[in-house]
């Protein structure tokens, strides 16, 4: 019993000498590593979740807009007819290198008639070819979505389906469209639009508004 209580009254005297005295630098200085590969750890989780996070939110974020944009072009064009004619001058569907087209779009007066053509265009941005534009008559022109890696116009029926045809046959009023973003591997969105004002004819005074030759 006394041999129990003397190693007690030794370990307990030990202890208390070694809380009195502080830690070592070399106890410290483990301290201080664990905590920083701890911080370290942590930190790359975070960095790597906020990544994850952005990622995600910007992915969606083109999608959103390349479906917006998809829809607009759909919408106008269904409105547009493969070559309007006025007083014997062509105002057709133009493409231009496979990622520019050109149509016009009716506007219409309180009686239902066709009163004018608005030119519409949408096109890569030259100075940054990310970002898609669109123009309509003489107002100005917008970008309708970012982080485009490419977009793809063309006629959409047998004999076009590489994008091959510059322009929109009467017979087969259909445009293809395909976009392709940028973000993790890219999204694509591909649709056909047919144009649903086909076989009109536009009295002689038909207003056209569109921009200067070369201005757009």
């Amino acid at each position: 019993m006394r041999l129990h209580y003397a190693l007690y009254i030794k370990h307990y005297t030990n202890f208390r000498y070694r809380v009195k005295r502080g830690f070592t630098l070399v106890e410290m200085m483990f301290v201080v590593l664990i905590f920083a590969f701890l911080f370290g750890a942590i930190l790359v989780v975070m960095t790597s979740s906020d990544k994850s996070w952005r990622t995600g939110r910007d992915k969606i974020t083109e999608q959103q807009e390349a479906r917006k944009a998809m829809d607009n072009m759909n919408w106008l064009l269904r409105q547009s007819n493969p070559n309007w004619v006025i007083n014997a001058t062509n105002y057709p569907v133009t493409i231009t290198s496979n990622n520019r087209i050109d149509f016009y779009q009716p506007v219409f007066d309180e009686q239902g008639n066709i009163s004018m053509l608005q030119k519409v265009t949408f096109k890569l941005n030259p100075s940054d070819t990310t970002q898609l534009l669109k123009k309509v008559g003489t107002q100005n022109e917008a970008v309708i979505a970012t982080k485009v890696q490419s977009i793809n116009f063309g006629g959409g029926c047998s004999g076009c389906s590489a994008y091959t045809c510059s322009t929109v046959a009467a017979d087969c009023p259909v445009v293809k469209i395909d976009i392709q973003t940028l973000e993790d591997k890219g999204f694509s969105l591909t649709s056909k639009a047919s144009l649903r004002n086909t076989n009109i004819a536009l009295s002689d005074d038909t207003e056209v508004q569109q921009p200067e030759s070369g201005e757009f």
